[in-house]
């Protein structure tokens, strides 16, 4: 292991320490993670480029309201890590209505096995719950529909939606959405993973963060609880499903665009017309229509 990562490994364990104590000083660290006052000074000012932290005479405070470990989801099993490979791979092995989150995710899961590195300051983050059957099939366009909701209520964003459930702010990746079922008896169960950018900093240009957005650093908390609480009771986001297909079309920011979409066999190219009621894109390319399914598309790219 080079020294890069060895700092690396001892600032997550000082962000361990910070998540779990209330105030975290010097002699803390110095017992805890064997560093000198100047080595620890060294990590935190690393750490305030992606978390809120607070000074306090000789102490330093994780901000609550950015804290991940210090929410406490209602009715939900929840289930915290300062580093896991992937959050949607530990939902698995959890009960349902579980959240799975951690501060850095190495493996995250993007749709047709792309990997998602999940980067300190972001929210990653993995919701598992039963469903009904006809709620299974809207949670595709509803879970998009959800994020650019808060986006707009709570910072003032026009976020859209890159089809099929990417959110985008002036053609740059804010969020990435992951959804999931499997049948397990009678039930249905669901799996809503997002990748949030909100502090951190994407190792793309393509991407986008609310810090970015704002100029200053977002408490995460906010955000999450009320994603979570919409996601408690997300048979309220369906109950008009003809209004949400609506909506998302409204916000949907490929519609009307040249795109060209590699499938595993082809590339099509055209202009984006519409959505059919199955949720697949309908291109019309210079021989006719092309219907193209999610679970066909590898990527989309909006060539204008």
């Amino acid at each position: 292991m080079g020294r890069e990562a060895e700092e690396f490994s001892l600032m997550l364990e000082l962000l361990r320490l910070l998540s779990e104590n209330e105030k975290v000083t010097p002699t803390i660290v110095e017992k805890e993670l064997g560093l000198t006052r100047e080595e620890y000074e060294g990590l935190i000012s690393v750490l305030r480029k992606y978390f809120m932290l607070k000074e306090e005479k000789d102490s330093v405070i994780f901000y609550r309201g950015d804290n991940l470990r210090a929410i406490q989801p209602w009715g939900w099993n929840y289930v915290y890590r300062v580093i896991a490979g992937s959050t949607m791979s530990m939902a698995k092995k959890y009960p349902p209505w579980s959240i799975t989150v951690a501060e850095y995710q190495v493996y995250g899961k993007g749709r047709h096995g792309k990997t998602w590195i999940g980067s300190l300051g972001g929210l990653w983050v993995t919701y598992k719950m039963r469903v009904q059957a006809h709620l299974a099939q809207f949670l595709p366009i509803a879970v998009p529909v959800l994020l650019s909701r808060i986006l707009r209520d709570q910072f003032k964003i026009n976020a859209l939606i890159k089809w099929p459930n990417d959110i985008v702010m002036n053609d740059k990746k804010l969020a990435g959405i992951l959804v999931e079922a499997e049948t397990s008896g009678s039930d249905i169960i669901g799996y809503i993973g997002l990748g949030i950018n909100i502090n951190n900093d994407p190792p793309l240009e393509t991407a986008i963060t609310l810090k970015e957005i704002a100029g200053t650093l977002v408490p995460r908390n906010r955000l999450f609880s009320k994603l979570t609480g919409w996601i408690s009771r997300m048979e309220k986001l369906v109950e008009k499903p003809e209004l949400l297909r609506l909506e998302y079309l409204e916000k949907l920011s490929t519609l009307g665009r040249r795109v060209k979409v590699v499938t595993k066999d082809a590339e099509i190219v055209g202009n984006a017309s519409s959505i059919s009621e199955l949720g697949e894109l309908i291109v019309e390319t210079g021989s006719g229509s092309v219907k193209i399914s999610s679970l066909e598309a590898l990527k989309i790219i909006h060539l204008d």
